[in-house]
């Protein structure tokens, strides 16, 4: 009777663990477009705009669908958390386009790749999670294959010295990291509504500042257009949330390393950027270590 409920736990396991990572992978494939919108709109040097409009356009959406789904808006009595895991995803995100503006962007990647690792290291301590053998090997899977592709790209070939830049890019790892246990607290805590609503308004409040400072890069067709990433980026914020809160930071975390997959495919489609068998070679044994998260069934 034991080993049967055993096996039934263990199939239920193995089910949520493959949905989160199915949640992740869609939510991650969705924000790598977002994230290479600077290089679609050739607007490097706007990048507080885009990251201001996506906010700004997710806010009015998310007010929207709160108003027709509840009736009224409510105010989360834990914004404390909300407004924090704006600003660290907004650090994160910037200090890793500062990192790749002044180092060689594989190497600003690879040392962005630590986030994953900080944050399964944050889920053990705070929310008490256990990591089989199994599973650390699927970790390390997913690790190693994006660090062999980020080493075929070029990274820590070269002679730049890591000096300020990647320093940058460390504490942006650790910013997303936090970012990553903030999102897992609040997708177990509150309604996912709430969730998207709050991280919105705060994040139009947070960058409406250097957005305004640089308000005349772009004229108001480009800020139209920009609007379009805030129905994207919830649409992402969604797909994440619910993954977070299906499975735990050992499971979910490591799937963000499938941006490396997404990248290279934008790179190849729209850009006509070649890579080799290394490259193949590695985003391969991510592909597989995503596969081997979710048969990991320890309790998570």
């Amino acid at each position: 009777m034991d080993l049967n409920v055993n096996k039934t736990t263990i199939a239920m396991t193995t089910k949520l663990n493959s949905q989160a990572v199915l949640w992740v992978l869609a939510g991650t494939g969705i924000f790598s477009i977002i994230f290479a919108s600077g290089k679609f709109f050739g607007g490097a040097d706007w990048v507080w705009q885009i990251i201001f409009f996506r906010y700004l356009s997710g806010l009015m959406l998310m007010l929207v669908i709160a108003k027709f789904k509840r009736g009224k808006i409510e105010f989360s009595p834990k914004w404390p958390l909300h407004i924090s895991r704006a600003l660290v995803g907004g650090a994160g995100g910037y200090a890793a386009i500062y990192a790749a503006a002044n180092m060689p962007v594989a190497d600003a990647a690879a040392i962005g790749l630590l986030d994953s690792v900080i944050a399964i290291v944050l889920g053990i301590f705070i929310f008490g999670e256990f990591i089989s053998a199994k599973r650390w090997y699927a970790i390390a899977g997913c690790l190693i294959g994006a660090l062999v592709v980020l080493f075929d790209r070029g990274a820590f070939q070269g002679t730049t010295v890591l000096g300020l830049p990647a320093l940058i890019a460390l504490c942006g790892a650790i910013f997303l990291a936090i970012e990553s246990v903030l999102i897992r607290a609040l997708a177990t805590a509150e309604d996912i509504i709430v969730v998207l609503l709050q991280v919105n308004l705060f994040g139009t409040l947070l960058f409406a500042i250097p957005a305004i400072n640089i308000w005349d890069a772009t004229n108001i067709e480009m800020k139209l257009l920009l609007c379009l990433l805030g129905p994207l980026a919830i649409l992402g914020q969604y797909c994440n949330i619910r993954g977070y809160q299906m499975a735990g930071l050992s499971i979910v975390a490591p799937v963000g390393y499938s941006w490396i997959i997404f990248a290279l495919a934008i790179d190849q489609l729209f850009f006509g950027v070649a890579f080799g068998y290394l490259t193949i070679l590695g985003a391969t044994a991510i592909l597989i270590s995503g596969y081997l998260l979710t048969r990991s069934a320890d309790n998570a």
